[in-house]
């Protein structure tokens, strides 16, 4: 059997990108909203705006590995979910350069969208999601012919 189509293989290949990705996604999400505190919502007492963030993050967080569930089962329009959560991030980050946030904060909260995309658009994602789409038809191909998946054997 081919290396690239088991498991261990693919990820031996395409894991580091791949987690790059989340990681960057998560980062973004987690930046955009703690400078959502002090500055958008800075007058706004802690436990009104704390929950109505920390909701939003959370299902934020869930697209995110929704999104990125569905790419690892082959479907990689779901991508474009991905692209979103990083377009809103940074159009969601950039205005509060008005609010004078700290310099560091805020470049990290802009680089990290940037950098999501950038890894998104990289040869090795796009590679990584042709591939797994290519296991995805193999996958339903074997269900067809067979009428259910092998298992593998312990």
């Amino acid at each position: 059997m081919n290396n690239e189509l088991t498991l261990r293989g693919f990820f031996q290949k395409h894991f580091l990108g791949f987690i790059a990705g989340i990681f960057a996604a998560y980062i973004s999400v987690a930046l955009a909203i703690s400078l959502a505190f002090i500055t958008y919502f800075r007058s706004w007492p802690l436990a009104e705006s704390g929950m109505y963030i920390m909701l939003g993050g959370a299902a934020v967080t869930l697209l995110v590995a929704h999104g990125n569930l569905m790419v690892l089962w082959g479907r990689p329009r779901w991508v474009w979910l991905l692209v979103g959560v990083f377009v809103c991030c940074l159009v969601f980050v950039l205005p509060m350069i008005y609010y004078a946030p700290h310099r560091a904060l805020y470049g990290l909260a802009v680089l990290f969208p940037v950098l999501g995309l950038l890894l998104l658009q990289s040869t090795r994602q796009r590679e990584m999601r042709h591939k797994l789409v290519e296991i995805r038809h193999q996958r339903e191909s074997l269900k067809k012919t067979s009428g259910k998946v092998p298992r593998k054997r312990r």
